[in-house]
């Protein structure tokens, strides 16, 4: 029996090990994200609307080249990693290379203003992609959900103007379910929606799943992704915000309560972010919320306890 105990307590503690392992490696790896600085006060102007590589964790930013677009805000990344963009300068939607940061509108260098919409509107964007491949474009002023055709570029709205009922800067995927970021602050520089909701894609409309709190604050418009693991993270333009200019910080969010940490600062003026291709595409249908990833962060610190417990629990058994 003594032999019996041993040999389990020796394989516990032969698991815990790979475990301990396999969760340092996986927690002190680095997450980067694709963003835009559509704002900014860089002295070189091909470094602002510039497509920048974020090291989200520390707030490292290497530059890949202008975009040659003068206000692209939302960006998404497609199941084959392609990354598109939607620009609210010329009203177009476009694909951004990885290597240059060169934008081109879908349909050809030609087709500028491929959106159907007039240029004169002012809509600030924020787009994501479904896990079928759908491209859903956002728009803070109007307050209103658009889809958009990857080839041409043109918009339908969904629902009237106004049916988000917030003004939605961003969105993001994570199988079945949508989440957007609100604007931290209004046109007159008042406080606006800086919380996270829940988006209904049939009818346009948004639901509050709660505040961000004061580690985002203040901030103007904002970038928000998933990561292929689960982890939901924004950008928030700090830019002219009470008080000066500021570093766009890079935050965390609980999908659940829609609380945030600040993890870093970047780079001034970000307010567009692409993480991965849409996230928990395997789980769609899944009743309740999407399950931990087996091998995330968290998954795998839940496992090491369980671990310390039957190790203890063997322990105790072989010194009785």
């Amino acid at each position: 029996m003594a032999v019996v105990r041993l040999a389990a307590l020796t394989t516990c503690r032969v698991l815990l090990l790979t475990m301990l392992m396999m969760a340092s490696t996986y927690l002190c790896a680095q997450t980067f994200g694709l963003a835009v600085n559509s704002r900014g006060n860089e002295v070189d102007s091909q470094r602002v609307d510039a497509l920048w590589r974020i090291n989200l964790e520390t707030g490292d930013a290497e530059y890949i080249g202008w975009t040659s677009f003068f206000d692209l805000e939302g960006l998404a990344l497609d199941s084959e990693g392609v990354l598109l963009g939607v620009d609210d300068d010329s009203k177009t939607l476009v694909r951004v290379s990885q290597t240059t940061g060169l934008a081109i509108p879908v349909g050809g260098q030609v087709n500028r203003n491929n959106m159907g919409i007039p240029l004169s509107s002012n809509l600030d964007f924020g787009m994501a992609l479904d896990c079928d491949g759908q491209a859903w474009v956002v728009s803070s002023s109007t307050q209103s959900l658009f889809r958009a055709d990857l080839e041409s570029g043109q918009l339908s709205r969904v629902g009237v103007a106004g049916s988000l009922g917030a003004p939605i800067s961003d969105l993001a995927f994570l199988g079945d379910s949508v989440v957007g970021i609100g604007v931290g602050l209004s046109a007159d520089g008042t406080t606006g929606s800086p919380n996270l909701y829940s988006i209904e894609l049939e009818s346009g409309q948004a639901t509050l799943i709660g505040a961000l709190g004061d580690a985002a604050l203040p901030y103007n418009n904002a970038g928000l992704d998933f990561d292929a693991e689960g982890a939901l993270w924004a950008v928030t333009d700090r830019r002219a915000v009470p008080g000066g200019d500021f570093p766009s910080a890079v935050l965390r969010i609980d999908p659940a309560t829609g609380s945030a940490e600040r993890v870093s600062e970047t780079i001034v003026g970000l307010e567009s972010l692409a993480v991965s291709p849409a996230a928990a595409c395997d789980q769609r249908g899944t009743p309740g919320s999407i399950a931990v990833p087996l091998f995330s962060p968290s998954a795998l610190l839940g496992l090491i306890l369980v671990l310390f417990t039957v190790g203890g629990l063997q322990a105790r058994v072989r010194l009785a």
